[in-house]
C-alpha cells in the first residue's frame, strides 16, 4: 500500500516545523529529530524510529514499546516492515537487466511472459516502462473485497495478486494516465524471473543485497520473522497485526534494518552511489501523479517542494507499520521513518518535523 502525504512536503518551502506539544523549542536539529520520534512513539502508543544521515547530522534512535503487551522496549537495529519501499528493490532489478540488454522497457511483459501467466489480467499488454511508472492501468489488487476477505496472514504470492486483479476492470488505457497499481511490481517480478530463470528473491539477493553488503535485509521473510508489533486495520484500528504477512511479494515484501535502508538510498539517490545510474533511471519517465508536486518516475516517488528540493525514494503502509525512506539529493541526505500504529497524522508529523530539521542542519553548514 502507498501513502498519501502532500502535507509533509510544504515544509520544505517553509521555515515552520511541525506543531509541538509539551516539548521546549529545540535547540539544535539533532534535538528537533529527538523530540520528533519521541513524539510519535507517544502519538502511536507503540513504536518509532527514525535514522537521518547528512549534512553532519547522523542520528539514529528508536522510542517507545515493541509490544504494548509486553512492554518491551522499541529494539532499533531489528528488520522493519516497510511494504511498498520494496518496490524499489524490484524496480533496481529490472533496470539493472534493461541496462544489460535483458530487458527492453519499451516491450510489453507479455513479451517475456509467454505461458499465459498474465491471461485475463486488464491491460496485460502494458509495457515495463508503464508498469513501473504506474501508467499501465492494471488495476490493483487491493479492493473492498480483498482488504475484508482475504487472509493477511498467508503470504502475498502473484497467484493470489492476480486473480484479484482479473475480476476487476482497467482504471484506463496503457499509458494514458497515472494510477498507482501494486499489481505493476507482480507482473515485473514475473518477467524478472522469466527473463533470468531465477527467482525474483534470487535476484534481489544477488544484484541488490550481496553487491552492498546489506546484512540486515531480506526478501519475502517467514512471518512473523520479528518482535515489532504494529497496531491497526482497516475496520480494526488497535488490533495487533503482528501475525500478518502483507509485507511480502514483489509489491512490498523487503525487511530491513533503518541503517541498511539508509544505506541503499544512498547507493541509488546519492551522488557517487553504486547504483547512482539505476536510482536516475527509476526517477526518469516521470509523470504527474494524484496531487500537485508529487511525481512517479520508472521506480520511485518524487516529492517536489514549493522552491524546487526534491525528495525521492517511497512511503510503505502495510497494516499496523508505516515508514517513509527518502533522499533529499540537494543536501545529500538520506532519512528513515518508521512507526508501528496505523496512525497517519502521526507518521505524517514525524515526517514534515524530520524535513525542517533536515533543513535547518544543512541550512547550518
Amino acid at each position: 500500500m502507498r501513502l498519501y502525504l502532500l502535507a509533509a512536503f510544504a515544509v520544505l518551502a517553509t521555515n515552520c516545523a511541525a506543531p509541538e506539544k509539551n516539548y521546549p523549542t529545540p535547540s539544535s536539529p539533532v534535538e528537533a529529530l529527538e523530540q520528533a520520534v519521541s513524539r510519535a512513539a507517544e502519538g502511536t502508543r507503540a513504536g518509532a524510529i527514525l535514522d537521518v544521515q547528512g549534512c553532519g547530522v547522523s542520528f539514529r534512535q528508536a522510542k517507545g514499546v515493541a509490544s504494548r503487551k509486553t512492554k518491551a522496549a522499541m529494539p532499533l537495529d531489528e528488520e522493519l516492515r516497510i511494504a511498498s519501499i520494496g518496490k524499489l528493490y524490484t524496480g533496481a532489478v529490472i533496470h539493472i537487466f534493461a541496462g544489460q540488454g535483458r530487458l527492453n522497457l519499451d516491450r510489453p511483459a507479455t513479451a517475456y511472459l509467454t505461458h499465459g501467466e498474465i491471461d485475463g489480467v486488464p491491460n496485460g499488454e502494458a509495457t515495463l516502462r508503464q508498469l513501473l511508472n504506474h501508467t499501465s492501468g492494471v488495476p490493483d489488487y487491493y479492493d473492498a473485497r480483498s482488504y475484508l476477505f482475504i487472509d493477511w496472514t498467508k503470504p502475498i504470492t502473484s497467484d493470489r495478486a492476480l486473480k484479484v486483479a482479473r475480476r476487476r476492470s482497467a482504471t484506463n488505457e496503457p499509458g494514458e494516465a497515472y494510477s498507482y497499481s501494486n499489481t505493476n511490481y507482480q507482473i515485473l517480478a514475473l518477467v524478472a524471473e522469466s527473463a533470468t530463470g531465477q527467482s525474483l528473491g534470487e535476484l534481489i539477493q544477488s544484484q541488490v543485497i550481496e553487491p552492498l553488503q546489506l546484512t540486515e535485509t531480506r526478501y519475502h521473510t517467514q512471518h512473523p520473522g520479528d518482535t515489532i508489533h504494529g497496531y491497526g486495520t482497516v475496520l480494526r484500528p488497535n488490533a495487533d497485526t503482528w501475525k500478518y504477512a502483507e509485507n511480502t511479494g514483489a509489491d512490498s515484501g523487503i525487511t530491513a534494518s533503518s541503517s541498511d535502508l539508509n544505506r541503499y538510498l544512498q547507493a541509488l539517490f546519492l551522488q557517487g552511489g553504486e547504483l547512482a545510474s539505476i536510482g536516475t533511471a527509476m526517477l526518469a519517465d516521470r509523470v504527474q501523479r494524484d496531487r500537485p508536486r508529487q511525481l512517479a518516475g520508472a521506480g520511485a516517488e518524487i516529492l517536489v517542494g514549493r522552491t524546487g528540493t526534491e525528495l525521492v525514494g517511497h512511503t510503505g503502509d502495510t497494516f499496523g507499520y508505516l515508514t517513509f525512506a527518502f533522499a533529499i539529493p540537494e543536501y545529500d541526505v538520506t532519512m528513515v521513518g518508521h512507526v508501528t500504529a496505523d496512525k497517519k497524522d502521526v507518521f505524517v508529523e514525524l515526517l514534515q518535523s524530520t524535513i525542517s530539521a533536515v533543513k535547518d542542519a544543512c541550512s547550518n553548514e
